[in-house]
């Protein structure tokens, strides 16, 4: 019997940080989820990883060959050398008892071998893969629960890790879920068009604790990865005192001198009113002082960023070239929400970065369709990157007179500290553009409303509109004897 706390590791890249630790050796795991979900897969993550360990390790599989196996194996680049696989399904002993197919005695007799096999090894992991081919061999709860309690007292005896993938769908009756130490819930939703969002989740974990709710999962040519859900009440170090300039002195004047740093800042208005452009700005101004900025681009390919930055005149390829700027272009039928925010989590615990910059929020959000937790965790990154002392930016386009689309669920005034608003205004037979700040929760700012335009240099903020009324309708009054426009 196994008499170690210390914690193994699941060979799972992610999951470790989710199970605090990794998983208690000497206790039974059930790893559940519908065919496709990479069960097979992560047992053998995580047999592997036992193997570079030079560890003892041991595969039963009943549904699947050996040879079937070294598929897997070999689709994901791995050699399985060292690893101990035994096949009860096609095995000679096995067979012997063809008479009694479907009957309780055929379950026994491949439990005992199962059992034999691990007296036989004495292996330190284990993985018995799946619980389904033996379930077909009864139907009585109490019998086949009998035959897994066989399962856990041979893996607390031999001081074994022991996982057992399961399907989780048939009778609750025999699922024996209170056996286990643990259960790794993974689940798959297909999308109507793209490819599905893979997630997993721990239904039980006893004696430590763990990471609740749902993580991202991903499957790819090298195995399973995880990607814990951020939780923002993880402080860092308090952020640097002072204010974050814009590049230009009239809009930092409409901010009361700039942005705080360790805060986030919604941008919004209609397509085509500068919203990249205004924090593209930033961006730059951050790059010139020697600060290091992450721009991910969700609705422009980075060829159309970079041309036009340069068409303003932004000094774009020295910020890339000297690496204080760095440019993601992201495709969010692609990347999983939570992948993504563990990457912007990297950028400023690793990387250092000052000042993040999500260029759509629309585009981030079309990862996660239909989905009622999205203001909770974009609220959950926004807070956990507030909390490392970066200064995050976020783009939101609107409905506008050539857009008429309903909005997206989202509320900026909740998930963001300072809310600045670009709209479309008409006067004088031309389309102009207005620029005001909503909200800033951190000191004052103006509460005026600013014409600007985009010009060399990026956005050019102008006067205060004080002769007009009615800008933010889109139908403005001019009130005054002279045209104080840009």
């Amino acid at each position: 019997m196994s008499t170690s706390n210390a914690l193994i590791s699941s060979g799972v890249p992610g999951l470790d940080d989710v199970l605090k630790g990794g998983l208690r050796p000497g206790h039974l795991y059930f790893v559940e989820g519908n065919p496709g979900t990479g069960k097979t897969t992560f047992g053998l993550q995580f047999l592997l990883e036992g193997v570079r360990r030079g560890e003892r390790c041991l595969l039963i599989t009943l549904a699947e060959s050996p040879a079937e196996v070294a598929v897997i194996a070999d689709s994901h680049g791995w050699s399985i050398d060292g690893l101990q696989m035994r096949d009860l399904i096609s095995s000679d002993e096995i067979h012997s008892t063809a008479l009694f197919d479907l009957t309780e005695i055929a379950l026994d007799d491949r439990v005992q071998a199962a059992l034999a096999e691990m007296d036989d090894l004495k292996p330190q992991r284990l993985v018995l893969d799946t619980l389904a081919a033996l379930r077909i061999y009864s139907d009585q709860s109490s019998f086949f629960r009998r035959h897994v309690e066989l399962f856990r007292s041979k893996a607390d005896e031999l001081g074994t890790t022991l996982l057992v993938t399961d399907e989780a769908s048939g009778p609750v009756e025999l699922h024996p879920r209170s056996l286990a130490w643990g259960i790794i819930r993974m689940e798959q939703r297909v999308n109507d068009y793209g490819p599905g969002r893979r997630w997993l989740w721990l239904p039980k974990l006893r004696g430590q604790p763990y990471a609740g709710g749902f993580h991202d999962l991903r499957i790819e040519t090298g195995g399973l990865s995880v990607f814990p859900r951020l939780e923002p009440g993880r402080p860092s170090a308090p952020a640097r005192d002072g204010l974050i300039s814009s590049g230009s002195e009239p809009l930092d004047a409409l901010l009361g001198g700039g942005l705080e740093r360790g805060t986030s800042v919604g941008v919004i208005g209609p397509p085509g009113c500068g919203k990249s452009t205004l924090v593209s700005s930033f961006a730059m101004a951050a790059a010139e002082r020697g600060e290091r900025v992450a721009l991910y681009a969700f609705d422009e390919s980075l060829t159309t960023f970079r041309k036009r930055a340069l068409s303003q005149g932004l000094d774009i390829d020295s910020a890339l070239d000297s690496e204080l700027l760095k440019l993601r272009q992201i495709d969010p039928g692609q990347v999983a929400p939570g992948e993504l925010a563990r990457e912007l989590a990297g950028e400023v615990d690793c990387s250092k970065t000052q000042i993040i910059i999500i260029d759509s929020l629309n585009g981030y959000l079309q990862a996660m369709p239909n989905d009622p937790s999205i203001n909770l965790q974009v609220h959950d990154l926004l807070s956990y990157l507030s909390a490392h002392g970066a200064l995050t930016l976020v783009t939101l386009a609107q409905p506008s007179p050539l857009n008429r689309q309903e909005g997206l669920a989202v509320d900026l005034s909740y998930l963001t500290d300072t809310v600045i608003a670009q709209r479309y205004f008409e006067a004088y037979g031309a389309i102009r553009y207005a620029l005001s700040v909503m909200k800033k929760r951190y000191g004052d700012h103006e509460r005026t409303i600013r014409e600007y335009k985009i010009g060399t240099g990026g956005i050019i903020v102008g006067e205060p509109l004080s002769e007009f009324r009615g800008v933010l309708t889109g139908l403005p009054e001019y009130l005054g004897k002279d045209k104080p426009l840009l």
